[in-house]
């Protein structure tokens, strides 16, 4: 489903939904297992499609999930995420993404082959230098904290990301909200915010409204991860305007997770029209074999939003985005206006 057709191709874009776990190229995770001596159920790439990426609806986003073990599991060095990251900007300077924005989840991401967090970091911010050089880009980093790994993983998670703060301006909360409930993490997340910290939570992907709700009473977050069961509430959606909160929506992501029955009836269109923030992203790119192209594809050609409506979310997506205002700005004035 991965989209370089020219007429979306060519247009500059934003992009502040991408997990970095979830963009590691199959050849790169056959490469990485040959290398660290690492287990696969194929070394052969259009095998080892099969296991890893999710071509049809799922039943539930928990099963998306479990897609992911592989992923984890080669994330093995330092010098291997420097790789998957600089992997990522090519893929996105090839679709003319301009700015972007990157999450990682450093307890989950690192934890498999106990990686120090640092030397990672510092791998990840080689392969930021070299792209925004190379590819004329600006790019920011946002840490996740694993709402599946418990509230200590929070701690250790914020604690981490506020020491780095000039280096990782925001965190993210992600993973089941039914499984692992906000207030648990709302003492890390507050706290994130009093040291500067910008904040995303996901929350509304296959949740209620009644989620969304009680995510902006008890954080106030910055942005919102999917949020797109907001909806199925009008009150929700007016708080969502009235705050100034940006939705980060991933479309063909809620399609696979079954976030929305069908694709047809995937609500960005609707929020958009009820003068919601929305943004376009793609989420995961690998393990969901899409790309930025192919969500523009499916707001323009599916859902039915003008080109000029998706440069309005690219708008949005600038405004929203965490990457320090000098950063993004040239970028902006270079190639959106």
């Amino acid at each position: 489903m991965k989209n370089l057709d020219p007429r979306y191709n060519d247009i500059p874009k934003t992009e502040i939904h991408v997990h970095l776990e979830g963009a590691i190229r199959t050849q790169t995770i056959i490469d990485i297992a040959r290398e660290y001596g690492l287990k696969l159920p194929s070394y052969e790439a259009s095998e080892l499609d099969r296991r890893i990426k999710v071509y049809d609806q799922l039943r539930d986003l928990e099963t998306v999930l479990k897609a992911f073990e592989i992923f984890q599991n080669s994330v093995a060095s330092p010098k291997v995420v420097e790789r998957i990251a600089w992997e990522l900007f090519e893929d996105s300077a090839k679709q003319n993404i301009k700015l972007l924005e990157v999450r990682f989840s450093p307890d989950w991401a690192f934890s498999g082959h106990n990686l120090n967090w640092d030397a990672c970091l510092e791998g990840l911010l080689r392969a930021k230098v070299r792209a925004e050089s190379k590819f004329d880009m600006a790019i920011g980093y946002i840490a996740i904290t694993s709402r599946s790994r418990g509230p200590e993983s929070c701690v250790k998670t914020v604690d981490w990301a506020i020491r780095h703060r000039e280096r990782i301006p925001a965190i993210d909360l992600a993973d089941s909200e039914r499984d692992f409930p906000l207030r648990d993490f709302v003492p890390s997340i507050l706290k994130a915010k009093e040291a500067g910290l910008k904040v995303t939570i996901h929350t509304g992907e296959d949740t209620p409204a009644s989620f969304v709700k009680e995510t902006i009473e008890l954080a106030s977050p910055d942005r919102i991860g999917h949020g797109i069961r907001a909806i199925e509430d009008m009150k929700v959606v007016e708080l969502i305007k009235e705050r100034g909160i940006a939705l980060e929506v991933n479309p063909w992501s809620n399609y696979l997770t079954n976030s929305v029955r069908t694709i047809e009836e995937h609500p960005l269109k609707k929020l958009f029209d009820l003068g919601v923030k929305t943004t376009i992203n793609s989420d995961d790119p690998e393990v969901l074999e899409t790309n930025l192209n192919n969500e523009y594809r499916i707001a323009h050609e599916v859902l039915g939003m003008s080109m000029e409506e998706i440069a309005v979310c690219n708008r949005y997506a600038y405004e929203a985005s965490f990457i320090p205002e000098d950063e993004k700005k040239r970028v902006w004035q270079a190639y959106f206006q």
